[in-house]
């Protein structure tokens, strides 16, 4: 069963930061969560909110900075004063640093409020220009964004994320374009696990945060957790890693 950091490993250090990932790496994981906002100027941002409000000293909204100005607030002293200068980091920093790493990346694109198209070709650009086409793994709530991929690189892996299962989960995945599940992990969520996995389909539940619900993810043959503690579950489930 693959573990995946949430936003690098944010229980730690400021999610999303270059110091996450770093920190996330120490471990031995599969692979590492993102999400990607866009600029003011066209650049795509690895960022979860659609404002820099909670995880820097600034306010606004993300498209509203260009990536000169976005990178002159601060990302890592809201969490902790010893990670004072991290910044938000562009999706290009972050995948030339990972381009040479044995990991999957998991890049939810949040939905735009303009500038969609831009915004997703910027994306598959550095994807395909990095040659990271079999590394990345695009996930989004907002499904039109994963036919955009799927028409014009079959061969990148796309995911629906969703908090609730899917009726007639086989079918509709095809129709929108997705190759995988990335459910919020939940008791109803999980009497469906085992279901997708037999149809093929990988799934990758997130909010898998206690040893337990982990385990039993593992027994319902989940391809993969996306957690918020990577140490923990490395400590638990890559524990031959340290004998061997």
């Amino acid at each position: 069963m693959e573990i995946i950091a949430h936003r690098g490993n944010k229980r730690y250090t400021p999610e999303n930061t270059m110091a996450s990932f770093y920190s996330a790496m120490t471990y031995p994981i599969d692979g590492i969560e993102l999400d990607v906002q866009f600029t003011k100027d066209g650049i795509p941002v690895v960022i979860h909110d659609d404002k820099i409000d909670r995880t820097t000293n600034g306010r606004g909204y993300v498209r509203s900075f260009s990536f000169q100005e976005i990178r002159q607030f601060d990302a890592g002293t809201w969490f902790h004063e010893r990670f004072r200068g991290e910044k938000i980091p562009s999706l290009k920093e972050v995948f030339q640093w990972a381009s040479d790493k044995q990991v999957s990346l998991h890049v939810e694109l949040k939905k735009q409020k303009r500038n969609s198209t831009e915004y997703l070709t910027q994306c598959l650009k550095l994807i395909t220009n990095l040659h990271l086409e079999d590394r990345v793994i695009i996930s989004t709530f907002y499904f039109p964004y994963l036919k955009f991929f799927k028409e014009r690189q079959p061969k990148i892996e796309t995911a629906l994320i969703t908090k609730n299962p899917i009726l007639r989960s086989y079918h509709y995945l095809n129709h929108i374009g997705a190759d995988a599940i990335h459910i919020r992990n939940t008791y109803h969520a999980t009497q469906f696990y085992k279901y997708w996995s037999m149809k093929g389909i990988p799934v990758r539940p997130y909010n898998v945060h206690k040893i337990k619900d982990a385990l039993k993810c593992q027994r319902l043959d989940v391809q993969g957790i996306i957690t918020n503690d990577p140490k923990q579950m490395a400590d638990i489930f890559r524990s031959e890693c340290k004998t061997s």
